[in-house]
């Protein structure tokens, strides 16, 4: 958050109880905002920003059938939006300023969208059993979706889809890269959406789509 100089993340580390919380630019204070039931083991929720709002939007339950949250930093206040919804890897749309997410039930994975007041989903696509889509963004104007792909087969790779494309549950990607022998993960664009950075271990990667 520019405005405020904070980085939101979440935390789980031994002696500390899985929270959201703030992380300052200017001094590396941190700052509790709310804590996590039922965190993740390594990636504790699913956490995306609402930057015109000024929210917060995370998952709890997460080894269970997750419930989706919405948390006020200001004032810390938390909204149950949906309880058992399944859904995961949250990340906001600025261009409509829809929610979008990947749903998990019975082996298979669905796209979602989710408009205000975020209440209630709606399936964009579901994959064939064996493909996991993961880590998705979507690019500051909101014309494209970019997501980590797994195959039954090992396959991994990183693609990029039109969004218009998605919501007409077409997901034939524009770009594609593959990671052989390795996994990808965390793929962002970059203010002007020309890049994604992400990595795959052991390697920092950049990678230029337009």
């Amino acid at each position: 958050d520019p405005s405020t100089r904070k980085i939101y993340a979440a935390f789980n580390y031994p002696g500390v109880v899985a929270h959201v919380g703030a992380i300052s630019t200017e001094t590396g204070a941190t700052e509790h905002l709310k804590d996590i039931k039922g965190p993740m083991m390594y990636q504790v929720t699913s956490l995306a920003w609402d930057p015109g709002a000024r929210r917060l939007f995370y998952t709890t339950d997460n080894a269970a059938e997750r419930d989706l949250v919405m948390l006020d930093p200001a004032t810390k206040k938390t909204t149950v939006l949906q309880r058992d919804a399944r859904i995961g890897d949250l990340v906001f749309n600025r261009a409509d300023k829809s929610l979008w997410g990947v749903r998990h039930f019975n082996g298979i994975v669905t796209l979602v969208r989710m408009e205000a007041p975020y209440t209630d989903w709606t399936r964009l696509i579901s994959f064939p059993y064996g493909t996991s889509m993961y880590d998705i963004d979507i690019s500051p104007d909101g014309t494209l979706v970019a997501a980590s792909f797994g195959e039954i087969t090992g396959k991994q790779n990183v693609r990029v889809i039109p969004a218009a494309q998605l919501m007409k549950g077409d997901a034939t990607p524009v770009a594609e890269f593959d990671f052989p022998g390795s996994v990808p993960n965390n793929f962002t664009f970059s203010g002007d959406g020309r890049y994604l950075f992400g990595s795959s271990a052991p390697a920092f990667i950049s990678m230029r789509i337009a």
